[in-house]
């Protein structure tokens, strides 16, 4: 996974992220460690990550989001045991999709 931050978002770091994202990288923006001296340029470029290409967070639910994922590697916490509501809670907030719904469906050529 690539993090951006970064000094103008709707230019410099939308730019980069897109690279990213084009070969191949899981991206997140950090929503308030960039900046753009045109508010709406920097709302837009966050609202675009958002739909399109990855995920936007601050950084207080990236430090949240780093510390579990390094409980998970610990084995601190198993992901597999994880209240339905908690990880729908999550794709909901970071507007992902459900990697479960698609491992249960079958591929038909």
């Amino acid at each position: 996974m690539l993090i951006f931050t970064g000094i103008d978002t709707s230019i410099c770091v939308e730019t980069s992220l897109r690279e990213g994202f084009n070969i191949g990288y899981d991206v997140a923006i950090i929503s308030d460690a960039t900046a753009s001296g045109d508010k709406r340029h920097y709302e837009t470029t966050l609202e675009r990550v958002r739909d399109y290409y990855g995920i936007v967070m601050d950084t207080e639910r990236f430090k949240t989001a780093i510390g579990k994922l390094h409980k998970i590697r610990k084995g601190e916490i198993d992901v597999r045991t994880m209240p339905k509501e908690q990880v729908e809670a999550f794709l909901e907030e970071m507007n992902l999709l459900d990697p479960s719904k698609f491992a249960a469906e079958e591929t038909v050529l």
